[in-house]
């Protein structure tokens, strides 16, 4: 399995697919920080929606390395499809751990925040960037993985998915159905919410609801790509 991944990692930079997601995320960064004496969480919220995206487009690429007829050499080679995918994965944590490195650091590093920076707001960070960056690779790999997308519409689809899941709130308000339809997307604005009132937050209870409903989606989420992704290639 190491030598898997570290062969999925080398072939992934020598591919050069992880040049366009990295540089298009720095130039958020770097564009988004140009100014002095930004908020703290509203700023960590929009590096959050970027991860998101970002994420979505680095499991895609990450899925898209090899031919049909490689892959299934590297199934024999590895005896399991489950490894493939969970080597895959990693691949997509490693990047993803980088990208909210940078996305975190960058603004604390250059002073760049009107107030002090404190605990909470590092632990709000940490977590609206891991689950969106999830909610992105889930994504990603959903339309990477199964058969429900084909190849010509695959990076269509995700983005729909990506816009619905951020307009959960307007969309429900216009018609409460869809409270319920849309459930089946990401919980991604759930996740941001604390980050968008403000640089001072009180956590209540509704923060732990939401946070345990987040971890939940991704278990499921993991469970049902694996099931399909098994499908497919039987």
């Amino acid at each position: 399995m190491t030598g898997f991944i570290r062969y999925q990692f080398i072939s992934y930079i020598r591919s050069l697919k992880i040049i366009p997601p990295l540089t298009v995320f720095g130039a958020w960064v770097f564009i988004l920080y140009a100014y002095k004496e930004v908020p703290i969480l509203s700023s960590y919220a929009v590096t959050s929606i970027a991860i998101y995206l970002i994420m979505t487009w680095v499991a895609m690429s990450v899925f898209s390395i090899e031919e049909e007829s490689e892959k299934h050499i590297l199934f024999v080679q590895l005896g399991s499809k489950n490894r493939f995918l969970w080597g895959k994965w990693f691949i997509c944590l490693m990047v993803a751990l980088l990208l909210e490195a940078l996305a975190i650091s960058y603004p604390v590093l250059m002073n760049n925040f009107k107030g002090v920076i404190k605990p909470f707001h590092y632990g709000l960070a940490i977590y609206s960037h891991s689950f969106l960056a999830l909610f992105g690779i889930l994504v990603g790999t959903f339309f990477s993985v199964t058969s429900y997308a084909s190849k010509k519409y695959a990076w269509l689809s995700a983005v729909f998915v990506i816009v619905v899941s951020l307009a959960y709130e307007a969309l429900v308000s216009k018609l409460v159905l869809l409270k319920w339809v849309l459930m089946i997307f990401p919980p991604a604005v759930n996740v941001i919410r604390y980050l968008s009132n403000g640089d001072i937050v009180d956590i209540k209870m509704d923060f732990w609801f939401y946070a345990s409903w987040s971890i939940v989606y991704i278990l499921i989420g993991v469970i049902v790509i694996i099931k399909m992704f098994l499908m497919k290639e039987s």
